[in-house]
């Protein structure tokens, strides 16, 4: 097993010898890191009943303090193997030795291929000259800085050395100026400061906050007097078991948004002046990730106003076929009405014609049969066919009967 450590591994392993907080995880694939650990004998990991306990080991320990594993072996050099001296004799036994020889030799190990780690430096300048108007506004108020005092010219050093190459790149960097606050019972001014942003990188489409600070590890809880008075009189701890304590390693911090970060540690083997090419290339992504979101976005809009203008296009046309139905419709309840009309008067002719012309009301009766007849041919109503309004429809019957069932409420 090769029982060296990646990256990844040794920051996962400088994580649990400073604690271990799931809640404040180093990455995103520590739980990855933390099997490869226990696997070597490193940490102590607990995943049963679904929840995770992690402890750092003496190896671990031994590992942090002298950069590899007990266990590990030193490489030496293998003695040369020695040369069989000539045979002397004819040359076809010269030749069946040295191919009984060549079957017999053990095979030459394959060399291992050799690691080619990638350079992931910026120019790194050696003191802060003509900085960025956005640096000059952290070299004016260190106490934006949250690293120790001893830290804050490598911490101004490596944000120049940042907002160098993002403007030799044509980027922009932004500051986050502080402000004033003035007090109005004292009518003293008080600087505020805008939070734990120091400055932001934006390659063309997103903004990127940078942040540097000290690195934490939790240590035990030393009760004050107080605290332990407290908690004998109300029965009950007041006071958290863990602290968290700075140590001498820096962060940095890539931030998108709350959840998308690039953590930048300083560890062991590494320190983040080391890996600044990946902050840059964070930063870059970003722009990247955000002309894509913008793009899809774009498309989204025109594929929903495309199904917006389909769907009205629909609708008119069901609309059209509604026109023209509703009138044929009318047609039919006016040619129903007229054939029940039409019956009607000739049970009117017959019953004038049964009572005959010696009847006392023969003659309104026959003024009202001629009317009755007169008005069953106007009123006929083939006579004048009254026409839809707009083009004809081109919507089939099977069409529009399923937009009418996708669609009830317009009906």
């Amino acid at each position: 097993m090769n029982l060296s450590l990646n990256d990844a591994q040794l920051l996962v392993l400088q994580w649990v010898a400073e604690g271990g907080d799931l809640e404040n995880p180093p990455n995103d694939t520590f739980k990855t890191s933390a099997v490869a650990l226990d696997s070597r004998g490193l940490v102590a990991l607990d995943k049963r009943r679904g929840r995770w306990s992690i402890a750092i080991t003496d190896t671990g320990t031994f590992y942090l303090e002298h950069g590899h594993h007990p266990k590990a072996e030193a490489s030496t050099p293998k003695e040369p193997a020695r040369q069989k001296p000539e045979r002397k004799g004819r040359f076809v036994k010269e030749v069946t030795t040295d191919v009984n020889s060549d079957q017999n030799a053990e095979p030459e190990t394959p060399a291992k291929p050799e690691r080619i780690v990638k350079d992931e430096t910026i120019p790194m300048p050696d003191q802060v000259r003509r900085p960025h108007k956005a640096l000059r506004e952290i070299i004016d108020h260190k106490a934006r800085l949250d690293v120790q005092t001893g830290q804050r010219q490598r911490a101004l050093l490596i944000l120049h050395a940042l907002a160098q190459e993002a403007t030799r790149r044509g980027w922009d960097v932004i500051a986050t100026p502080s402000t004033f606050e003035v007090d109005q019972w004292t009518g003293r001014r008080a600087r505020v400061y805008p939070g734990p942003d120091l400055l932001s990188i934006d390659a063309g489409d997103a903004p990127a906050a940078i942040r540097l600070k000290m690195q934490q590890k939790r240590v035990a809880h030393v009760p004050t007097e107080k605290e332990l008075a407290d908690k004998a009189r109300n029965n009950w701890q007041s006071y958290p078991k863990y602290d968290y304590v700075p140590t001498e390693r820096m962060r940095l911090e890539i931030r998108a948004s709350s959840y998308e970060v690039l953590t930048l540690d300083d560890t062991v083997a590494t320190r983040i002046e080391d890996k600044l090419l990946r902050a840059i290339e964070k930063v870059e992504q970003m722009s990247v990730d955000a002309r894509k979101a913008a793009e899809r976005r774009r498309q989204m809009d025109i594929e929903r106003l495309e199904e917006q203008r389909r769907a009205q296009e629909l609708r008119n046309r069901a609309a059209r076929y509604g026109s023209w139905l509703k009138t044929l419709e009318q047609l039919r309840d006016e040619f129903v009405r007229h054939r029940e009309l039409a019956e009607v008067v000739a049970g009117l002719r017959e019953a004038v014609e049964q009572r005959g012309t010696k009847h006392e009301y023969a003659e309104i009766l026959g003024e009202y049969l001629e009317w009755s007849k007169t008005h069953l041919e106007e009123s006929d109503p083939f006579r004048r066919i009254l026409l839809p309004q707009g083009e004809r429809p081109d919507l089939s019957f099977d069409e529009w009967r399923d937009w009418k069932r996708q669609h009830p409420q317009n009906w």
